[in-house]
């Protein structure tokens, strides 16, 4: 009788266990978003382009962490514009003109198309350990 009792707790603990590999499993993905921040140009007439790199080692592994030191390459209208490293808050700011530009997180090999017409936030959050 002591085996059935073990045998169905270890189903239960199973089927718990998928459940929440499922459930982690989907709302861990590399994602980038992009913010407007709002507020007004210099007075040269460039705006800011606010870059943040967080690295999220997975729901056991702490959460995201800014990345600091990180390569970032800006291109505009596809042809290379300016590189920086991430400060040890893991961002990065470039000064542009309004326009399409492309950022290429080098580390990652990620690259994001970025409209900016005003003071602009982009934050890439890394899965670490997804592919």
């Amino acid at each position: 009788m002591n085996h059935n009792i073990y045998l169905v707790l270890a189903l239960i603990v199973i089927i718990i266990t998928a459940v929440g590999v499922y459930i982690t499993d989907s709302s861990y993905k590399t994602v980038i978003y992009v913010n407007n921040l709002g507020g007004n140009a210099l007075p040269n007439g460039d705006y800011k382009l606010v870059v943040k790199i967080l690295v999220n080692y997975g729901p056991l592994g702490g959460g995201s962490k800014p990345l600091g030191s990180a390569n970032i390459w800006l291109y505009y209208n596809g042809k290379y514009l300016n590189q920086t490293l991430t400060n040890s808050s893991g961002i990065a700011v470039f000064y542009v003109k309004p326009g399409n530009y492309t950022l290429l997180f080098t580390i990652f090999h990620l690259e994001r198309d970025v409209q900016v017409n005003g003071n602009t936030e982009v934050v890439l959050d890394y899965a670490y350990l997804k592919s």
